[in-house]
């Protein structure tokens, strides 16, 4: 799946969000959605399942939309969905239109399309990407009865993990089944590894200190290379994986506190010991010339770093998911390495637990202008189950788009990304992931890695795992603090703001409306707490 940032991204885009219904947005409010009966199949309402052939259907064409680059190739790709659907499902009756729309207009022309009523069915959305606002607006169908009745190979596949797009009751999204979390860690350049015979077993230890050594031999030795280049650094995805659970801005719960009575305390994360503990390492590491100075320039690639060789290590970044992954164990990490041409290690240094936000960070919804929802959602179905039909949305029509070397996607001899016709990664965005073929250059057995990830991570899950905050009595304080972070948070994660300066801002937070923030987050959990008997 593509990754952001993401406390920052689903705080940006809460904001918007939240200025959006300020704003005015016309619908209904998340409490007072459609509660109408699921809409069947035109021409049959008796029907019960798309298999059990009671009256012919209507011819039906499902609209989708979601987010991708231009494919030259886009119409030859929706007609062999459709002679598919035709030849292998013809008692659905139905055909595919694809609408992908770039990524740059995804959010303003979605938002336009349901604020029009423009007729559409299947909406790729997700909780940073305006499912919040959506289903606030009255954009979306609920689906509880839909998947009941057509969605059989979903629930077999999903389970309880579609419950992270549960909105005050009801559900409003179908999870993509895909891995549920990363593992976030070091990268090293295995050239260097070898020419210094670095020792990484002190890494074992999951904590960042420990690679200071390494840094330090490859800023003595090697006067062209960048001993560690971000933006992530210890104060990004790690703090936040390993030591908070968020639950908004810097509200959350402290998972390092010893003292059991405060596991649910909600707490200000500037003012954690580990937070402090991290920014003060990383000023410590950018004040000796370990950490890239470009590290807040938007847009920074560090991987073009590695392929420079200009770089020895890369901190906090999400990592590959491969066999046997354990904190502090050095692996390959196979993608990236073929990707840029440079042999490199991972080593994990946390692994995710089971959020509830990760259930919904890429959704496939309905749209209420749908005229079908019923075959919308037969659709959905097949997508949980049927590889070929998944394999012409993710790769094209096979012989012209790609070719199978040894049960992996290669592109055609001759051809390239780019004059192929149809060439994307949206693999993350529908379906079942896990039916998916990988392609030349991944690790074959790339699925069943992220079926024994997901088992790691199931085993461990989030504390608030369940728990979606309601952000709209604190609105207004939200987007004022998140101005304050905004202008903060870069030069504490990169090490370019002295730590000391964190008081300041904490005194900024309070005064826009930081300690309100948290009191009606612990308000939030507690009831959370009290229904569900945590």
């Amino acid at each position: 799946m593509k990754r952001y940032n993401k406390r920052s991204i689903i705080l940006t885009s809460l904001l918007l969000s939240l200025s959006l219904a300020a704003a005015g947005c016309t619908g209904n409010s998340a409490g007072n959605q459609n509660t109408e009966p699921a809409q069947e199949p035109q021409s049959s309402q008796a029907s019960q399942s798309s298999d059990q052939g009671a009256e012919k259907l209507d011819p039906y064409e499902v609209v989708m939309v979601y987010p991708d680059g231009k494919q030259n190739d886009l119409s030859t790709v929706q007609s062999a969905m459709n002679d598919y659907l035709n030849k292998t499902y013809p008692e659905l009756n139905m055909k595919v239109k694809l609408n992908p729309i770039d990524w740059s207009a995804y959010s303003d022309k979605t938002n336009l399309m349901m604020s029009s009523g423009g007729k559409f069915d299947l909406l790729w959305t997700a909780n940073w990407m305006g499912f919040e606002s959506q289903v606030v607006k009255g954009a979306l169908l609920p689906l509880d009865d839909l998947l009941a009745k057509y969605g059989a190979d979903i629930k077999a596949v999903e389970g309880d993990l579609l419950e992270g797009a549960r909105r005050g009751g009801k559900l409003y999204g179908l999870h993509v089944h895909q891995e549920l979390g990363n593992p976030q860690g070091i990268v090293l350049r295995k050239d260097l590894v070898d020419k210094y015979n670095m020792d990484l077993s002190p890494l074992k230890s999951g904590e960042f200190k420990d690679l200071e050594p390494l840094l330090k031999t490859i800023k003595d030795n090697e006067p062209n290379i960048t001993p560690a280049v971000g933006p992530a650094f210890p104060l990004g995805a790690y703090f936040g994986s390993g030591s908070m659970e968020s639950i908004i801005g810097p509200a959350g719960l402290d998972q390092r506190d010893p003292n059991a009575d405060n596991k649910f305390k909600v707490v200000n994360m500037y003012e954690t010991s580990r937070y402090m503990e991290l920014a003060n390492l990383t000023r410590e590491w950018y004040k000796a010339g370990y950490l890239n100075k470009d590290a807040t320039t938007p847009g920074v690639d560090i991987w073009k770093k590695f392929q420079a060789k200009t770089a020895f290590a890369s901190i906090g970044s999400d990592l590959e998911i491969v066999k046997d992954m354990e904190i502090g164990k050095p692996a390959p990490m196979p993608n990236k390495s073929t990707q840029i041409g440079i042999e490199l290690i991972q080593i994990p240094m946390n692994i995710d637990r089971l959020h509830t936000t990760k259930l919904s960070a890429t959704m496939q919804a309905i749209s209420q202008t749908s005229k079908d929802p019923a075959r919308a959602m037969m659709l959905l179905n097949l997508l949980y189950k049927d590889k070929n039909l998944l394999t012409l949305f993710n790769y094209g029509v096979e012989g012209k788009h790609y070719v199978l070397n040894n049960g992996q996607i290669a592109l055609p001899d001759g051809k390239t990304k780019d004059n192929v016709g149809f060439y994307h990664d949206n693999q993350w965005q529908l379906g079942n992931q896990m039916l998916n073929y990988t392609r030349i250059g991944e690790d074959p057995d790339k699925y069943k890695n992220y079926e024994q990830f997901n088992e790691i991570v199931q085993s461990q899950p989030s504390p608030l795992f369940g728990f979606v905050f309601d952000p709209e009595p604190v609105k207004n304080e939200l987007i004022a603090i998140g101005k304050i972070q905004s202008t903060y948070d870069p030069g504490l994660q990169s090490g370019q703001l002295d730590p000391a300066e964190l008081p300041k801002m904490i005194d900024k937070l309070k005064a826009a409306g930081l300690e309100k923030i948290i009191a009606e987050a612990q308000k939030q959990v507690d009831a959370w707490r009290a229904a569900n008997g945590k």
